[in-house]
């Protein structure tokens, strides 16, 4: 569903989710639906063992495949200023939850303080509604919009 998704601009990782992808693409290839949504914005430190960091994040890339619910994950690289965009895109919340508490997610996650000089998590809601030619983002702990 998600294959076709690529970043809009080289820059990508400094825009809002909803413009720094190609969604148009896959949306027209969708059914109307919703979608949970887990961004990672970060910058990488200098000091960064990139090996070690790319190797925990394959690590819970593959976990996450096995998991229920798993659509897409996109593994993004970082820019000249450090900053990178991860994300993954699940069925429900709860689904997402599940495959956080996996062994090689959690050791993933022990690295962060080390690797990282910030980072922030994005909660997204994805929808897509019935005749719509466009997935709509909004933040999860919004209750979702009516219609």
């Amino acid at each position: 569903m998600f294959a076709s998704l690529a970043p809009t601009v080289p820059d990508y990782a400094s825009l809002p989710i909803a413009d720094a992808f190609t969604w148009s693409k896959c949306a027209v290839e969708l059914d109307a639906g919703e979608w949970y949504l887990v961004a990672f914005r970060s910058v990488i430190r200098d000091t960064a063992d990139t090996a070690l960091l790319w190797e925990h994040d394959r690590r819970a890339h593959l976990e996450a495949r096995g998991h229920p619910g798993f659509v897409h994950y996109f593994h993004g690289l970082p820019n000249e200023r450090g900053e990178c965009l991860s994300f993954c895109l699940w069925d429900s919340r709860e689904d997402a939850r599940d495959a956080a508490s996996g062994p090689s997610h959690l050791e993933a996650v022990a690295l962060v303080h080390e690797m990282y000089e910030s980072y922030v998590l994005e909660f997204l809601r994805v929808h897509k509604r019935p005749e719509a030619d466009e997935l709509e983002f909004e933040s999860y702990d919004r209750l979702p919009a009516a219609g």
